[in-house]
């Protein structure tokens, strides 16, 4: 199995006491990862992600995490898959620097209909010598096909940095309604 990503979210706001717009959204990021299938419901993986985020002050965060993985659910409709892993990341935010993580995540996934689905992923990224230290990402999401290859969704995105760039803000909640083009 193999999945490639790439999302990008910008936007500002007029600030109403100053007149100003103010950046509010400003992100690239993307992902691929491979599953080596060993049965029908246990894996191998490696993941790779990538992430650019201006207003937290991430000018890159690289994560590297190979692990295993078992589908709880593997139906036609639906799946539940829980992955576990070693990791590494390498980032400058606010400074360079680089640790090894644990990464525990999970992803749910419902076909609606034969033109919608539900989605919903989460992960835990602990640094491995330091446990405050540790980002969480999740994303909850619906999408509506409109042709065999454009898709409306629109998802809730939610990044808590416990140790955040100084100045910035833990919690990083973003709600999205994009197009979709699937290669």
């Amino acid at each position: 199995e193999l999945r490639l990503g790439a999302d990008g979210t910008y936007g500002k706001t007029k600030n109403q006491t100053t007149g100003q717009n103010d950046t509010t959204a400003e992100s690239l990021h993307g992902f691929g990862q491979y599953n080596r299938l060993f049965t029908e419901r246990l894996y191998g993986y490696g993941r790779v992600d990538l992430l650019h985020d201006g207003v937290a002050d991430v000018d890159y965060r690289m994560t590297v995490s190979p692990g295993a993985g078992y589908y709880l659910i593997k139906e036609p409709r639906m799946d539940l898959s829980v992955e576990v892993g070693p990791g590494f990341v390498y980032e400058k935010a606010g400074g360079e620097r680089s640790y090894f993580i644990l990464r525990a995540g999970e992803k749910y996934n419902y076909k609606i209909t034969d033109r919608s689905r539900l989605w919903q992923t989460a992960e835990f990224l602990p640094q491995v010598d330091d446990f405050e230290n540790y980002i969480v990402n999740a994303e909850i999401g619906v999408e509506a096909n409109l042709s065999g290859k454009l898709s409306l969704r629109t998802y809730l995105q939610d990044t808590y940095d416990n140790q955040p760039v100084p100045g910035r803000k833990k919690n990083d909640l973003k709600w999205v309604t994009a197009l979709a083009y699937k290669f």
